[in-house]
């Protein structure tokens, strides 16, 4: 019998499986946009729970929603210049990525999370306002920002040039 041969990842391997896994989870998160709307479709609007109130929240939440849309990239953007390693390191078997695209998939990850609370945001609004619309403008904005700020390879091959000092 002949024993088992561990082959490495090339970088390239790797960063092309870390980046499959990070477009699985946004579409993943984008699909449940969809979800969330279903459920706002099913659900007979009432009468809303707050008055004066609402209509502040409503202020508030559209406010972080679209502020959220113009920081999106400076927050990326910081969380890819940190130092600090991210993430869990790589273990015997290969399974963890190497400290750079642990860092890039965080990053990505925490982007997808800021797409996607817009539209949450949107599902609060429903379920206390009874008001399809909010849902849907701040679902628009999710989209949008996941249109905007989804993860393209040759971005990904770039910082990693930058972070490797190839550039």
């Amino acid at each position: 019998m002949l024993p088992e041969i561990q082959m490495e990842d090339s970088p390239m391997d790797e960063l092309k499986r870390a980046y499959r896994t990070a477009v699985l989870i946004g579409i993943s998160m984008i699909v449940s946009l969809f979800f969330y709307a279903y459920i706002v479709e099913r659900i007979t609007p009432g009468h809303s729970l707050l008055g004066a109130e609402l209509a502040i929240l409503r202020y508030v939440l559209y406010g972080i929603s679209i502020a959220q849309f113009f920081f999106i990239k400076a927050i990326r953007n910081k969380v890819l210049s940190t130092k600090k390693q991210i993430g869990l390191q790589r273990s015997d078997q290969g399974k963890a990525f190497s400290p750079n695209i642990q860092k890039l998939l965080y990053a990505t990850i925490v982007t997808y999370a800021f797409c996607e609370s817009s539209a949450l945001y949107g599902l609060v609004l429903f379920f206390i306002g009874k008001d399809k619309f909010d849902f849907y403008v701040l679902s628009a904005i999710s989209l949008i920002s996941f249109a905007i700020y989804f993860p393209r390879y040759h971005q990904w091959e770039e910082w990693m040039k930058t972070a490797n000092g190839q550039v």
